[in-house]
């Protein structure tokens, strides 16, 4: 397997908003002591509703004909999935609205998303904006509205912009997008997170 594939398969965007709620949980120590008691259940929704449902309808959209592969690389076959994506994760943020009560920022981490798949689901009618970019731009976004708001967060950013820059290198190695699609897909990313846990 090519390194430019790898990288694209193991940062898929389908993977970022679970891993920026994990980590979230995870250098904050006082959102998990919050949550303790309902942790477990606050992860199986979340995974079944970000990770596993997704997956699942993608999957029978390919057996349908709808979509050729995971990997939607014509743009016009991606907004079908990621409208039901955005189905799919509005039921889990629905179903943890009152489990995240106390702890806002998660909520608007996945209030974030799910405003990221819809706005990749409009653009993508007329335009391949990244969606790899799109992801991982989001998860920037958390971390620079978290350093805003409590600070101590520069080493997880400048991490995930490093890995922003590697994959975006991949996906233009790949063919996948090009310079413009990469840049738009990781600032709009970035600023629909930043905004949302701000404003929020």
């Amino acid at each position: 397997m090519k390194l430019a594939q790898f990288i694209s398969i193991i940062l898929h965007p389908i993977f970022m908003p679970l891993l920026a709620l994990y980590l979230t949980l995870l250098t904050i120590p006082s959102l998990t002591f919050t949550l303790n008691q309902n942790l477990v259940l606050i992860y199986s929704i979340l995974i079944f509703s970000t990770l596993v449902l997704p997956l699942i309808i993608i999957f029978w959209l390919i057996q349908k004909g709808k979509v050729s592969s995971l990997e939607m690389s014509n743009h016009k076959e991606r907004p079908l999935p990621l409208f039901k994506t955005v189905i799919c994760m509005s039921f889990g943020y629905y179903l943890l609205e009152n489990l995240l009560f106390y702890t806002p920022i998660l909520k608007a981490e996945l209030l974030g998303a799910i405003i990221i798949i819809l706005i990749a689901a409009t653009i993508s009618k007329f335009w391949k904006i990244s969606l790899h970019l799109l992801g991982i731009g989001g998860v920037v976004g958390v971390f620079i509205a978290l350093q805003i708001n409590h600070g101590d967060f520069l080493h997880i950013i400048m991490f995930f912009i490093l890995l922003s820059g590697l994959l975006g290198v991949a996906r233009i190695k790949q063919k996948a997008h090009n310079y413009a699609q990469v840049y738009s897909g990781f600032l709009v990313g970035l600023g629909v997170e930043l905004i949302t846990l701000i404003v929020y």
